[in-house]
């Protein structure tokens, strides 16, 4: 997994209108791997993600085998899907942390693959409309994934070891 520089400079991330809704745009330049915001929020237990079910467990972030991070009304709330994912999320030091998957420059939206936030044993789906050439028309599990993207993501630090681990693989 690629190292992630930690940068003093605090993130430049605007919320504005996307093609999706509300989103994250960029305000200025980030370099590949390049640390975007720390993931704020507070840590839930699974139980209580499926028992308020709805929107507030749309908007959380699979955080351990049985925790989500459920960000409130801070950045990662709108924090968008793309099947060409401009970032990803890594957990360091049990912390969730937003980083450039690949360059990305001021104006863009930055955008994460849900699928690899969902573990194997999450039954979450939702209707894709990223409008991405590689759309896959569906978001799932992780395991769902096609082996190449799959392999790639994994390759490149993209994937929680967490998540990972779901699929009874060792990270």
């Amino acid at each position: 997994m690629p190292s992630r520089p930690r940068s003093n400079q605090s993130a430049q991330l605007t919320v504005a209108k996307t093609r999706t809704g509300l989103g994250l745009v960029a305000t200025r330049r980030f370099r590949t791997n390049d640390t975007i915001i720390k993931l704020g929020g507070r840590v839930v237990d699974a139980d209580i993600l499926w028992k308020r079910g709805g929107t507030f467990a749309d908007n959380c972030f699979r955080f351990g085998p049985e925790t989500y991070l459920d960000p409130g009304d801070r950045l990662g709330r709108y924090l968008n899907h793309s099947c060409d994912p401009s970032a990803a999320i890594c957990k360091e030091s049990n912390q969730l942390f937003l980083f450039a998957a690949r360059p990305i420059t001021a104006g863009d939206e930055v955008t994460i693959d849900y699928s690899t936030t969902l573990g194997d044993d999450d039954i979450w789906t939702m209707r894709c409309n990223c409008g991405r050439r590689q759309c896959r028309g569906r978001i799932k599990r992780f395991g769902s994934l096609p082996a190449a993207v799959k392999q790639d993501y994994i390759e490149r630090g993209m994937v929680p070891k967490y998540i990972i681990k779901t699929l009874g693989w060792r990270a």
